[in-house]
């Protein structure tokens, strides 16, 4: 992967650098992983409420993986927000935030009309932000995680995922509705609510992944692992002292406590109990002893500490690998 770190003047400018980046970087074509521009504004400056939609073309050049930033603006509410989903097809010849296909709902990276720090990480399959905004940070991924299925089985496996399960949140905002992709919270317990992240599952369909929802704990869903409350996550460091991290993981838990054998199905996870693969690069790390922006070396590889915007209790870190 390639990765860099700057300044952004405010969401707009970030999206101009992200996708200058993606398309320009000189290790992403050096690779012949640099994303290309398929739809909005594909070179200069971003104006509000401007898009940009962007095709991956995978490590070997042959993947085709949509999706589309948006410089989300609504001055009268403090909007300031870089908007993201996720697309099964699209027509350059008609760029479009909402092309025909079937198109993922909308998540957000939570911004400001000032300047703020950020983190871009990509390789030619999946991108990932990260931003820090008054001492919060909040993180976006973007393309396909690491399937655990055949490409007969599963040809299409993207994931988006942000921080806010709206385009209309505050970057200020400390409710359930602002929490990282690794840990994300529903409005509801149905596959209808709103979500900080998103999968095109196994059975063609967009679906939300929630670890809890709205201020309720689940036992069943599509969950982020070791992220989710179903797991103990109050793990320590390794005895040497350095951290200790295991990559995330996305699974599916299709049954409820209830019966000795198999328990109570879920109707929400009609495809049933299974697991769907891990994030690229994306890692859990235990708070204790982490902070924000900490880096750690784990394989050789440097990874960044991320908490979950302001939460840096027990599973609320993340690690992301600067490769």
């Amino acid at each position: 992967m390639a990765w860099k770190t700057g300044t952004a003047s405010n969401h707009r400018d970030l999206l101009q650098q992200l996708r200058d980046f993606l398309t320009a970087d000189a290790a992403l074509v050096a690779a012949g992983q640099q994303w290309a521009v398929v739809g909005g504004v594909a070179s200069g400056a971003i104006a509000a409420n401007d898009f940009v939609s962007l095709k991956g073309r995978g490590l070997a050049g042959a993947d085709e993986i949509f999706v589309s930033l948006q410089a989300y603006t609504v001055a009268s509410s403090n909007y300031y927000n870089l908007a993201l989903r996720g697309h099964t097809a699209y027509n350059p010849a008609a760029p479009s935030l909402d092309p025909a296909g079937a198109n993922s709902k909308y998540v957000a990276l939570l911004a400001v009309n000032s300047p703020f720090a950020y983190w871009f990480i990509a390789n030619g399959r999946c991108f990932k932000v990260i931003t820090r905004i008054n001492g919060r940070y909040d993180a976006l991924y973007a393309g396909f995680i690491l399937p655990e299925h055949l490409p007969e089985d599963w040809s299409y496996p993207l994931f988006i995922g942000a921080a806010g399960l709206s385009r209309d949140l505050l970057a200020s905002l400390d409710t359930y509705q602002h929490s990282n992709f690794w840990n994300p919270v529903s409005n509801f317990d149905v596959n209808t609510g709103d979500s900080q992240a998103f999968l095109f599952s196994p059975m063609q369909a967009w679906v939300p992944l929630r670890n809890t929802w709205s201020s309720s704990l689940t036992t069943t869903g599509r969950m982020t692992f070791p992220w989710t409350s179903v797991v103990n996550a109050n793990h320590r460091r390794l005895l040497d002292g350095s951290a200790w991290l295991q990559r995330g993981q996305l699974a599916a838990v299709a049954y409820s406590s209830g019966s000795p054998d198999l328990g109570i199905p879920y109707d929400q996870v009609p495809e049933g109990g299974q697991f769907y693969g891990s994030f690229d690069g994306v890692f859990y790390t235990p708070s204790l002893g982490a902070s924000a922006e900490q880096v750690v070396t784990a394989g050789g590889t440097d990874h960044v500490l991320v908490p979950n915007v302001f939460r840096t209790g027990d599973g609320q870190f993340a690690a992301f690998a600067l490769e």
